[in-house]
């Protein structure tokens, strides 16, 4: 996950994150190098048994927030799985959270 909360490529304020239909999708314009990349749509990445978000460092604390606090606003807040999404958080990146996490 990016500072922005993006994604798989799936950046916010970009068409990609809304696609029902195709299981993959392209961007040419993408915020971060390079600017053209290909990547799988949200149906097909939250039709995983599983997903792993792994996130670290000070600066994508606010999308860490955003994304557990269920804000649609940041793609990997739509994150979901058939059986569980797990985080794996340094404590850095787990710093504006309130509570409810646990420190392994």
């Amino acid at each position: 996950m990016g500072p922005d909360g993006h994604m798989a490529s799936l950046f916010p304020g970009h068409d990609q994150i809304n696609e029902k239909v195709k299981w993959v999708t392209f961007i040419t314009d993408s915020p971060k190098p390079p600017p053209k990349r290909i990547t799988f749509t949200l149906p097909v990445i939250n039709c995983a048994s599983y997903n792993v978000m792994a996130v670290c460092d000070k600066e994508q604390a606010d999308s860490v927030e955003a994304a557990l606090t269920h804000t649609k606003d940041v793609p990997a807040g739509r994150l979901t799985a058939d059986v569980e999404v797990v985080w794996f958080l340094d404590q850095a990146a787990a710093s504006k959270l309130k509570g409810g996490c646990s420190i392994l």
